[in-house]
């Protein structure tokens, strides 16, 4: 792994615990609300879409990007949403440990090895050799 494509990652590790220290500000300073809404709308989706998609090369195409910003808001809210239950369900819900909880599962997503090579979609089940794959065949 390179220097160059691994500072995103560190900067979307970082971000969480970047939240986390702005709760130390005021309440209502909008930094503190800027920067703590930022982090809660984008980071712990982009982490999750990023651990799991496959690395791809530079250029992708402009749907895929589209693709990925929305899955990476949808799983973020879901992610905010699934952590926030599980703290109330347990009678510990903090605004401060919510953001813990995700800045820690932020950081690990983030500097989870990349997976490399997209798997291609197969035509057929079973390619060549072996059996009949289930046709009828002899």
């Amino acid at each position: 792994m390179t220097a160059v494509p691994a500072l995103p990652r560190l900067g979307l590790a970082a971000s969480g615990w970047l939240a986390l220290l702005a709760t130390l500000l005021p309440e209502a300073a909008p930094l503190r609300v800027a920067t703590v809404t930022v982090f809660l709308l984008v980071c712990p989706g982009l982490a999750a879409v990023l651990a799991l998609r496959p690395a791809t090369a530079r250029g992708m195409p402009r749907l895929a990007v589209l693709e990925a910003a929305l899955l990476s808001l949808a799983l973020g809210l879901a992610m905010a949403t699934l952590v926030a239950v599980v703290l109330f369900l347990g009678g510990v819900f903090t605004a401060t440990r919510g953001l813990l909880v995700l800045a820690v599962l932020t950081s690990v997503l983030a500097l989870l090895p990349r997976r490399h090579g997209a798997r291609e979609p197969d035509d057929e089940v079973q390619s060549g050799g072996g059996g009949s794959g289930g046709r009828g065949g002899a």
